[in-house]
């Protein structure tokens, strides 16, 4: 995936369903998948692949948010100029994933996967109240992995994945008046996965996955305009990605309707805090105290004819940030999610997919203060960024999936 706009990875954080076939469900059941998506959403489905399958899909996002100012206040000398309400966001963005699965033997299959699970992307502007705080984001974390499935008898299968996370994160933010400052980090660590799947009778399958957490090192450059010249400096920060369990169910009903259903847990407690520190320069520390999140879905399959198969679904997300930790970045809360999709046999051995998903990422209470200094009026200056924000995505995806 090339770069999404808010997707944000499962349990209050970050969604990863838009990575796959199962966005038209809200994700519920993805851990249940015995396609080429098994290599992402649970390696051990890969045991039941029959035919070699390619799979892939484009996402088109629109994001759209709104701060309303409720008191800010600041020293700098233009800040009621900027002491606005404002809607903000970088409008249109897209993204894609890929997906190879193939049967080895009769009980083995083999899958590799490309993926972006989370990332995501504010644009405030320099002219509103908490730029010393955030003028602009960008978050992208992509997944590069092969993955390997065995199944133990005509129940059980297991699964395990492994390869490498890349993670890039570049802000934009004015340390003090009249300067602006890009930061440009990135790294690339080991990633790995389990999964297992079971099946106890012949319409009920049972996925569960364990996506270990990745402790990011990012390090790059910076560079700074300010009225007394251009400043160059290396900066790094540490971001922690959340260990994840996924447990999905799929039962069929009847042969032409499915009910499936997800829970998730994400340990993001581990994120206590954020620490940029620059090799010449300051030391900018934001506390963050997230916490453990809960998440949880549920979804329909319902296969109309032979060729076409509609879909629906819901999530919700409970927010790994309280109201009292709530910051400027990620302007996100509880999240809702509303799904729709469809997909369609063209021939035998081709289908395409088509998904819509509206995200409702709630609303958040913002009191976030700064005390810095001004080198150019050689005095030290005080902001205070008190409001309202909302925030919603809407994502389609076409995706298209061939057994050869």
């Amino acid at each position: 995936m090339t770069t999404t706009s808010l997707s944000v990875e499962a349990s209050g954080i970050l969604r990863d369903d838009t990575a796959s076939a199962y966005l038209g469900s809200a994700g519920a059941g993805r851990t249940t998948d015995t396609s080429a998506g098994a290599a992402f959403n649970n390696p051990a489905g890969l045991a039941y692949l029959e035919q070699r399958e390619v799979q892939g899909s484009l996402l088109l996002i629109e994001d759209s948010f709104s701060f309303h100012d409720q008191g800010s206040t600041g020293t700098n000398p233009d800040y009621e100029r900027r002491r606005k309400s404002t809607d903000y966001g970088i409008g249109l963005s897209g993204g894609g994933s890929l997906f190879y699965g193939q049967p080895l033997s009769e009980d083995w299959g083999i899958g590799l996967a490309l993926a972006s699970p989370a990332g995501g992307a504010t644009d405030f502007g320099d002219n509103w109240a908490g730029s010393n705080f955030i003028e602009s984001v960008e978050v992208m974390i992509g997944v590069a992995q092969a993955s390997v499935g065995y199944r133990i008898n005509d129940r059980w299968s297991v699964g395990a994945s492994l390869g490498i996370s890349y993670m890039s994160w570049e802000l934009t933010l004015d340390p003090f008046p009249g300067a602006e400052e890009t930061l440009k980090l990135d790294d690339t660590e080991l990633a790995w996965a389990l999964g297992l799947l079971y099946r106890p009778w012949q319409h009920t399958s049972l996925g569960l996955r364990y996506v270990a957490g990745v402790e990011h090192q990012l390090r790059g450059e910076t560079s700074m305009s300010t009225p007394m010249g251009a400043v160059h400096d290396q900066a790094s920060q540490q971001f922690n990605l959340a260990d994840l369990v996924t447990f999905s169910v799929e039962h069929k009903l009847t042969p032409a309707l499915s009910l499936m259903a997800d829970i998730e847990w994400a340990q993001w407690s581990d994120m206590d805090r954020s620490l940029i520190e620059h090799d010449n320069g300051p030391t900018i520390l934001v506390p963050r105290n997230w916490q453990d999140a809960w998440s949880g879905a549920l979804g329909i399959h319902y296969q109309v004819s032979s060729t076409l198969t509609l879909k629906t679904g819901i999530a919700y997300d409970e927010s790994a940030v309280s109201k009292a930790n709530h910051k400027l970045d990620p302007p996100v809360d509880r999240q809702i999610a509303y799904a729709a999709g469809l997909s369609w046999a063209l021939t035998p051995n081709t289908q395409l997919d088509l998904s819509y998903q509206y995200l409702d990422l709630g609303d958040i209470e913002v009191n976030q203060a700064i005390e810095g200094f001004d080198p150019v009026a050689g005095q030290p200056f005080s902001q205070t960024v008190s409001g309202h924000s909302e925030a919603h995505v809407h994502i389609l995806s076409l995706g298209l999936a061939h057994r050869f």
